[in-house]
């Protein structure tokens, strides 16, 4: 088995950034229920609550894909592959999970603040699409499947794809197709 060397600064890094996701993520029952944290706006939410995930969504994924393509643990290609993999759990896999935050036809499905519906990635990017586009109301009728607002096929058709297209530019083509050849 090959030795692989890792720099002092590098292991400093990574343990910091596990530390500090770890504290954020103890610290979550102190600040979920507060009158500060509900009063935000969902990306708000969504960011406070999430970034210790995040955080360590990118050291638990990103360490073992750098190693794996890089055959040594590099620091940016750690960021860069634990970013898109949080990208694929969160905007890809996590959006298709129940319970959903809006029904086909635009409705919401989960309206009560206590439930935490703002950290959710559904509610909130819904929450974004209806700010940015004016898009309440607008319903198709596609054939076989039914009624379906714009709003349900951006956020769980359309937000997918773009976070697919998001992950295969960060990893790099190149870089894409060798971390698939080696599964």
């Amino acid at each position: 088995m090959e030795k692989f060397e890792i720099s002092k600064d590098e292991w400093i890094a990574i343990g910091s950034i596990s530390a500090f996701s770890l504290l954020l993520i103890i610290l979550l029952p102190k600040i979920m229920n507060s009158q500060w944290f509900t009063s935000l706006v969902p990306p708000l939410q969504y960011l406070i609550y999430n970034i210790g995930f995040i955080l360590l969504t990118i050291i638990i994924f990103g360490v073992p894909i750098s190693y794996t393509l890089k055959q040594d643990i590099n620091l940016w290609t750690t960021i860069k592959s634990g970013f898109s993999s949080w990208l694929i759990f969160t905007f890809i896999l996590d959006l298709w999970q129940p319970p959903f935050a809006f029904g086909p036809t635009g409705e919401y499905l989960i309206n009560t603040p206590e439930s935490l519906i703002g950290t959710s990635v559904d509610y909130m990017l819904g929450w974004v699409y209806m700010r940015l586009f004016p898009i309440n109301g607008i319903i198709f009728t596609i054939p076989i499947i039914g009624r379906l607002s714009l709003l349900f096929i951006l956020v769980y058709f359309i937000t997918p794809v773009i976070a697919a297209l998001v992950v295969a530019l960060l990893l790099k083509p190149k870089i894409f197709a060798k971390l698939l050849n080696k599964s």
